[in-house]
């Protein structure tokens, strides 16, 4: 009886002894971050055998831990759109990169040279303000193109710090392997592993499997890719994409030698949103910007061309050419087994979409065009195929089968591309029509002289002329044959006579390249299938209707009478002529983008920017709510209450004295007994 006594006391007094501890452990890990609190399971003996310590339970909510790693994705990758989208925005907005700012005074100093155009300080004042203009294009490219790099180098330290942590986690699970095996308590190590995991949802979002019948956790990203099965951890590794080699996209290596894109199958985290907002967003404004800069060079250039400077020759470009055949436009796949070379031009700058195209080959050596904005596809099938080097217009494609040269044009550009055999299936080829037209852009013209502001045809009313007739001269096509020579002459001069054939006014053009013997007026070249094409004579006046001729048109208002003359020549010595710089100038106002000005189109661009930017900052802030609530909700099961382990420390102080009171009592008892022998 009195061993049964003492052996109560004593398993009493280890169990309460136990259980302090615990509590002491507990309250030393109170700012332990990641520290689940603990607590001592009694287990009482059969046969009035005392108690024991059944085990050190780990006070945890599995589902509320998995909460926690979702939120914490979530929140991470809000945050990285918030920091990323609040560069962009305060780049396209700032006075000092905007180039709506530079485009006002670009337009400012062209309505000087309107005002005056032979002054040649307006004029260099006009160079000076082109020439910055195209500087702050040029920066805006360059600081996009260098986002777009911290873009890269931040996923390229994300996918180190995702190796490490995976790493860990896979040693944490070795350690309770071993842990377990040997009957240790796992607690802390579990503690260690889920905060390891935590640091893990900061980067990439994850499930995790326990493994059967142990405390081993499996990690799979994307849709299903492992990371960590047991003891063992696979790489992330950084590559350059296939199509673009200014890009870093995300594979997963398992083994020694197979490696898994997963670029797009990692959604949250601060990789995931790395990766959603290049695609979805830079990209995009990078070629909104691009294609910002390819209009106004491709059409300031086309006006610019139509007019004339003070030497009296036709103007050349302002802008370089960004609309011609290039290479870099098109990006092939590191895969392609039928190598081909190729180029992309643009054919209609004002069709141009903000987006990239892919190109890729099927089985039965057909193609699909896929826009990437929207998804939309385009195949040999759902496009029109023409003759060999008939494409003219967008929704066409011809492919030349003695060379094998695939021709394709749709919204506003042309695609070509030559194979060194046959394209192969699965050959793909991405499209970038208007990404680095911001950077490319150049400033051509140096000389204000050649400057070409006027317009070099001119028309004069007839000096007897009695109507109210007013005609006006636009040109249309700088490369006809009335310009051909460039030698200051309109070839040929013309003259408009008007007269009356059976009540109603009408005209004839008259070509008076010799004025003593005009002919009839012929078009070049003539209109298939005829083989000349001269004006009828007395052709019926209305009012206002615009006259096409070659190279330019005549519309002459209100009216005229019969013997009414106008002469069309070149405007030789018309230097103080302003009507193409006026022209020029309009065009700050011409909807060329898709129903918007050049300055409308970037005015939406920073709008949706900073839509985009307040819509992520909230999202940050609410994500960012969700996570804490859900941490306090956890804390409040898992966190360590100093009250609640100050009242567990008195209680298994004092069941420690009882504990040894119990011992004492079996001490007398056997003191007793001993006396009493």
């Amino acid at each position: 009886m009195t061993y049964g006594i003492l052996n109560i006391g004593t398993q009493a007094l280890k169990s309460n002894q136990s259980a302090l501890s615990v509590v002491g452990q507990n309250i030393a890990n109170v700012n332990t971050p990641g520290y689940s609190r603990q607590r001592a399971e009694f287990s009482s003996l059969s046969g009035i055998g005392g108690v024991e310590i059944a085990n050190i339970s780990r006070i945890a909510d599995q589902f509320l831990t998995q909460q926690i790693y979702s939120d914490t994705s979530t929140f991470s990758r809000a945050q990285s759109f918030e920091r990323l989208y609040n560069q962009l925005d305060n780049l396209l907005a700032s006075d000092v990169t905007s180039v709506s700012i530079a485009m006002d005074k670009y337009f400012g100093a062209l309505q000087t040279v309107v005002d005056d155009p032979i002054s040649l300080p307006g004029r260099e004042l006009f160079l000076a303000e082109a020439d910055s203009l195209v500087r702050r294009f040029n920066d805006l490219g360059a600081n996009l193109e260098r986002q777009n790099r911290t873009v890269n180098g931040e996923l390229e330290s994300s996918i180190d710090q995702v190796n490490a942590i995976a790493q860990n986690i896979a040693n944490l699970n070795d350690k309770l392997r071993i842990a377990s095996a040997a009957g240790v308590q796992i607690n802390e190590l579990v503690d260690k592993r889920e905060a390891e995991l935590q640091r893990l949802a900061e980067y990439v979002d994850f499930t995790t499997i326990e493994q059967r019948g142990s405390n081993i956790v499996d990690v799979f990203i994307g849709q299903g890719e492992p990371l960590v099965i047991g003891q063992s951890a696979n790489r992330l590794v950084a590559t350059t994409d296939l199509n673009d080699s200014g890009r870093v996209n995300v594979a997963l290596q398992t083994g020694t030698r197979s490696i898994i894109d997963v670029t797009d199958r990692i959604s949250a985290g601060k990789i995931g949103g790395l990766i959603d907002y290049r695609s979805a967003n830079l990209d995009r404004v990078r070629d909104e910007i691009g294609i910002i800069a390819l209009t106004f060079a491709e059409t300031m250039n086309q006006q610019h061309q139509k007019g004339m400077d003070l030497d009296g020759q036709l103007g050349g470009l302002i802008f370089n050419n960004l609309t011609g055949e290039r290479s870099d436009r098109l990006l092939a796949s590191g895969k392609n087994t039928g190598v081909a070379s190729g180029s992309v031009s643009i054919t209609d700058v004002t069709k141009l979409k903000a987006s990239e195209y892919r190109v890729i080959f099927n089985e039965s050596n057909g193609f699909n065009l896929v826009r990437e904005s929207d998804g939309k596809i385009w195949n040999n099938n759902s496009l029109t195929n023409v003759a060999v080097n008939a494409v003219e217009a967008d929704g066409q494609f011809s492919r030349d089968t003695s060379t094998g040269e695939l021709t394709i044009r749709i919204d506003g550009i042309e695609i070509k591309l030559n194979p060194a055999t046959d394209f192969a299936f699965g050959d793909s080829y991405k499209i970038q029509a208007a990404r680095s037209a911001a950077s490319d852009l150049r400033l051509e013209l140096n000389d204000a002289r050649q400057l070409a502001l006027a317009n070099p045809v001119k028309v004069e009313s007839g000096f007897n002329n009695r109507g109210t007739g007013v005609a006006l001269v636009e040109v249309t096509d700088i490369t006809s044959t009335s310009f051909a020579a460039q030698s200051g002459e309109l070839t040929p001069p013309l003259q408009v006579v008007f007269s009356e054939t059976a009540g109603s006014l009408t005209y004839s053009i008259f070509d008076v390249t010799d004025p003593n013997s005009p002919v009839l007026y012929e078009m070049e070249p003539p209109i298939p299938p005829a083989t000349s094409n001269p004006f009828a004579q007395d052709e019926p006046f209305t009012p206002g209707q615009s006259i096409e001729l070659n190279g330019f048109k005549l519309t002459i208002n209100n009216r005229p009478v019969m013997g009414d003359r106008f002469d069309i020549g070149y405007n030789t010595a018309g230097v103080s002529d302003n009507r193409n710089a006026l022209a020029m100038s309009n065009l700050q106002q011409a909807k060329l983008l898709n129903g918007a000005s050049y300055q409308d189109r970037y005015g939406q661009v920073v709008e949706r920017v900073g839509s985009q930017t307040a819509v992520a900052q909230i999202n940050s802030q609410s994500s960012k709510s969700v996570l804490d609530a859900t941490i306090m909700q956890r804390d409040s099961i898992a966190g360590v209450n100093l009250d609640e382990e100050a009242a567990k420390l008195v209680q298994f102080q004092q069941a420690y004295i009882a504990s040894s009171q119990i011992i004492r009592a079996s001490q007398t008892i056997f003191d007793a007994l001993i006396s009493a022998v």
